[in-house]
């Protein structure tokens, strides 16, 4: 009767569901959060905002593993092919949706491969110029590049699909130039190399306040709280509207337990005070969204750029 017994508890302890235990051992080593970008970017900076409070709460070494090329899709790569522990963790940004818009083919599949965690922050971009260029705000911008199409330049942190859906609404005939991230891109719109550039408000704070680059105005259809001085872009091409926003994926095969403990962790520490304003203080929106209404947003952010593409005449390469 005693072995029966036995029997029976080793069994059931068996056929227990492992993801509870494997989440309370998660993270057991080192997490790798990798950012594929330049580092001095948004991306970078916001997932420095975060690390040392994820390192405190996890009670392991948190760092930034930069695996950078190929507009993001280096680092997506990587991760993917990561073992789907959690212990690596792709932070990435509005170009994960871009990709499958930009590139025929990918090394990965950015609805399969890579799984949903969370929405990290959201930031309206904003298209600045370099301080020789003589227009202050949209109107006056638009009305310069109509008077002289083909002549202007706009340089954008990988992909130009924002860029593109500016020159539409706008009608304007602007060149877009791509740069490895927001760190090349600041360097060549300071220098003047470019006449504009478009990003993230993260990526511009700091030269915009150094009065190295000027403000133009903010993508979004309404003034920004992150910055409010900036009128919309909207009121010289009425609907356009791009965000930047960034978030973190796993491997697909992650247990969801471990998932559930990533995006609950970070979803806290974003209401912590601190956290906020240091988000604010590089021009980022907290938010912490569900895993779930998160993966439903990346999907829309997919489709929605699919279609700007589509009408801007651009082809996957």
């Amino acid at each position: 009767m005693r072995f029966v017994i036995w029997t029976t508890v080793i069994a059931t302890a068996l056929l227990a569901p492992a993801h509870p235990v494997f989440a309370q051992a998660f993270p057991g080593k080192v997490v790798r959060i990798v950012i594929p970008f330049s580092l001095g970017g948004s991306n970078d900076l916001t997932a420095r905002v975060l690390l040392p409070h994820l390192s405190e709460r996890w009670k392991q070494q948190v760092i930034v593993d930069p695996h950078v090329g190929a507009a993001s899709t280096v680092g997506a790569t990587h991760v993917a092919s990561s073992a789907p522990d959690g212990h690596t963790i792709l932070f990435t940004s509005t170009q994960y949706a871009y990709a499958p818009v930009t590139f025929a083919k990918l090394p990965y599949d950015p609805l399969n491969d890579l799984v949903p965690v969370t929405l990290v922050t959201v930031s309206p971009q904003i298209i600045v110029a370099h301080p020789s260029l003589p227009v202050n705000n949209p109107k006056e911008l638009v009305a310069f590049a109509r008077a002289r199409p083909g002549e202007l330049t706009m340089g954008t942190p990988g992909n130009t699909l924002p860029a593109h859906s500016f020159f539409s609404l706008a009608k304007v005939q602007i060149t877009p130039v791509p740069y490895k991230g927001a760190g090349p891109l600041n360097i060549a719109v300071m220098g003047g190399e470019v006449a504009l550039g478009i990003g993230a408000i993260s990526s511009w704070l700091g030269t915009i306040q150094s009065g190295r680059v000027k403000p133009i105005g903010v993508c979004s259809l309404t003034r920004s709280a992150l910055y409010p001085d900036a009128p919309p872009m909207a009121e010289a091409a009425p609907g356009f509207e791009a965000v930047a926003w960034f978030g973190m994926f796993v491997p697909r095969g992650t247990p969801p337990a471990v998932i559930k403990k990533i995006r609950d962790d970070i979803a806290d520490i974003l209401k912590d005070p601190a956290v906020i304003k240091g988000m604010h203080n590089i021009g980022g929106e907290p938010s912490g969204m569900p895993t779930e209404e998160y993966a439903r947003f990346v999907r829309s952010e997919i489709e929605k750029w699919g279609k700007v593409a589509k009408a801007a005449g651009i082809k996957p390469q």
